[in-house]
């Protein structure tokens, strides 16, 4: 089976006192949209990974007590939530608010699959859940770096992340024309 886990916990520190996942884009907030994405890929159950409580409708919410300590601890507590019949997992970003999973499968010898676009790594990741949880355990670089990746050509929605609030008013542009930017547009808002 393949879940879907979305990363929704960390500091936004670069965004500023608002909570990002909360600010808006076509009149819902962020991370509405990334589970929208989550859902529409088909992928069973939807893990929220969060730092702090919040309402959240349809989906399962996991918190990262301490999403601080980095990327692995909060992959590591979405994984925890995975059910023994979950074979790969999605990966979502919750401030990737155009990243719909494009059509992806998972090859013998490849741990993962990801899209690509203008020579930048994108999201959502596809990952095999065995290889997944042995390469959390081996440090806080993710996991990219750590399997056997494929890549598939992503468009400018797979590398677009909302991180301050300059990028999430030209993600409100894009998003008003009814499309994300093309691929160099969106690596000149600040990826």
């Amino acid at each position: 089976m393949r879940a879907a886990i979305i990363l929704a916990a960390g500091a936004s520190r670069r965004f500023g006192r608002q909570d990002k996942l909360r600010a808006r884009l076509q009149g819902r907030p962020l991370l509405d949209h990334v589970i929208e994405h989550a859902r529409a890929s088909g992928a069973r159950p939807i893990i929220v990974v969060v730092s702090r409580r919040t309402t959240l409708e349809g989906v399962r919410q996991v918190r990262a007590w301490k999403a601080r300590d980095g990327l692995s601890v909060t992959l590591a507590a979405g994984f925890k939530a995975l059910r023994p019949i979950d074979r790969e997992v999605l990966i979502f970003l919750g401030d990737m608010p155009f990243a719909a999973a494009p059509p992806m499968r998972l090859k013998p010898g490849i741990d993962a699959v990801r899209p690509w676009c203008s020579g930048m790594p994108g999201h959502p990741m596809l990952v095999r859940t065995r290889a997944a949880r042995e390469a959390l355990t081996s440090g806080d670089r993710g996991l990219a770096g750590k399997l056997r990746t494929a890549a598939v050509r992503g468009g400018p929605a797979s590398i677009l992340d909302v991180d301050t609030q300059r990028i999430l008013r030209r993600a409100r542009y894009h998003g008003s024309r009814g499309a994300a930017p093309r691929c160099k547009e969106a690596l000149k808002t600040g990826r």
